[in-house]
């Protein structure tokens, strides 16, 4: 069995090659091949080809080199790299793809699906990163920890914030989350303890999924007109892009403050700076931007009643770390145990050829 693992760096410089390779070798005898897919493997070019790849999609990239010369292989795994229609087609032995996060944007399915590829991911590995970062946030933001401490080491005594006057505690206000998965049921979890109420809004939800629960779903609408903290939690999709706009913004209270630590694509980022700018909202908290990372002139820094962090949410060790083997683990449960749950493309279940390189995996592991 092949197996290519494409590098790739990630925020908090985590060694890569040490769970990639980990993960591989759990898979048995194998020819094991790495490599980074970015010629200048930096940070701020990694930065830039990511955010590229979430854009463009999988077909909008140049195929990786690494990629073009290993099209013998049966397995490959990265995390943002592209695995596009044209390197499928290339690769006849090619039977599954993993993507270490969350997110698929860098695979198209569809061609996956046709070319008997099943496509794994590791799916709520950051949950609970994202989710303490996201309480972590909303503290920042109403009670200006960052603001404080930014204030204080600019030799400021006198200090005053945009919400002064009405710096609130947390029992009893509203909380809205935007999207219920993985991270929007820990953030609930997590700031129940500050005994707040919590409405959420998932249109692939119904009510019956939280009898017994502190947790109320609601019409978007609501959502917003209601919370004092609504905070975004959904996938970015074709159907999610712009989720949030100038018209749910405009129903927020005037004290409400805006959090959103899931992508930049959800939100009408021109809708929401209006709004700041104009003081019709209390403040903001966010940690993803159109554009990454800020430039020193972006509009964004000139604002007193925002909290801005370089997109660190799911940025720890832990979930950088355990990222690869749960991939693997998956691909393992699939071939031992003829596990589907975990394919993200389940027509190619049909496919012959998926059936029989699994059995002959199944055989030699």
């Amino acid at each position: 069995m092949k197996i290519v693992t494409v590098l790739e760096r990630v925020p908090i410089m985590l060694p890569m090659e040490g769970p990639m390779e980990q993960g591989a070798r759990s898979m048995g005898e194998i020819n094991y091949v790495t490599g980074d897919w970015i010629e200048e493997p930096t940070d701020d070019a990694f930065q830039e080809a990511a955010l590229a790849v979430e854009k463009k999609g999988a077909n909008g990239m140049k195929i990786p080199q690494i990629l073009k010369d290993n099209t013998d292989a049966e397995i490959m795994i990265g995390t943002f790299c592209p695995f596009s229609e044209a390197i499928m087609k290339k690769s006849k032995n090619l039977r599954i793809i993993g993507v270490a996060r969350g997110g698929v944007e860098n695979v198209d399915l569809e061609a996956a699906t046709q070319n008997g590829i099943a496509v794994f991911n590791a799916a709520g590995r950051n949950a609970n990163a994202v989710s303490d970062f996201t309480v972590g946030m909303i503290l920042s933001e109403i009670r200006n920890i960052a603001k404080c401490h930014h204030q204080i080491k600019e030799g400021v005594t006198k200090l005053r914030f945009p919400n002064s006057d009405f710096t609130p505690d947390m029992k009893g206000k509203t909380l809205g989350l935007v999207g219920f998965g993985n991270i929007g049921r820990l953030v609930a979890k997590k700031m129940a303890g500050f005994e707040v109420n919590i409405l959420t809004y998932d249109p692939f939800l119904t009510q019956e999924a939280f009898e017994g629960t502190n947790v109320t779903l609601v019409e978007k609408e609501v959502l917003f007109r209601e919370s004092d903290i609504v905070s975004i939690h959904t996938r970015l999709t074709k159907d999610t892009m712009n989720l949030v706009g100038e018209e749910e913004i405009s129903l927020m209270k005037p004290h409400s403050y805006f959090v959103n630590t899931a992508r930049a694509g959800l939100v009408d980022y021109q809708a929401l700076y209006a709004a700041l700018a104009a003081k019709k909202i209390a403040g903001a908290a966010l940690d993803v931007y159109d554009v990454e990372p800020l430039p020193a002139d972006s509009p964004w820094m000139q604002l007193d009643n925002v909290t801005l962090t370089s997109h660190l949410g799911g940025a720890t060790y832990d979930a950088q770390a355990n990222s690869p083997l749960i991939v693997y683990e998956k691909i393992k449960s699939f071939i031992k145990d003829g596990d589907t749950r975990h394919i993200l493309n389940k027509k190619v279940l049909e496919d012959e050829r998926l059936k029989k390189w699994a059995d002959e995996m199944k055989a030699k592991m």
